[in-house]
């Protein structure tokens, strides 16, 4: 991992944990908005940013393996328009089967080769 791969990761953990503790109130007993007359407003906030933030990690996911699937060559014509409906109609879960049957299976097979 190079040093912007570490930033970047520990940056996403910091704003995750801070929302959920503003979220969740758990260091104090007022709210992070109380001080503005916003009571209540960190858990909605709190939440709707971490549900925002996995969601597009989510996506994230989900657009890299439709990737590897438009760019891998399998050994039958029709397993490639099979696996893109599989991801486009089932989305995350979709390239969560993806990934552990076709990407988890191929490194398995490269790695017996060597």
């Amino acid at each position: 991992m190079n040093k912007i791969s570490k930033v970047l990761i520990v940056s996403i953990v910091c704003i995750l944990l801070s929302n959920l503790v503003s979220a969740f109130g758990y260091f104090r007993e007022t709210d992070l908005y109380d001080f503005i007359g916003m009571s209540g407003f960190g858990m909605l906030v709190g939440l709707g940013l971490s549900v925002i933030l996995i969601g597009a990690l989510l996506f994230v996911f989900w657009l890299w393996m439709l990737v590897d699937c438009l760019k891998r060559d399998f050994k039958k014509d029709y397993e490639k328009v099979v696996w893109v409906l599989v991801m486009i109609f089932l989305h995350v879960l979709g390239a969560l089967i993806y990934y552990f049957v076709v990407k988890i299976s191929d490194k398995k097979i490269q790695v017996k080769k060597k």
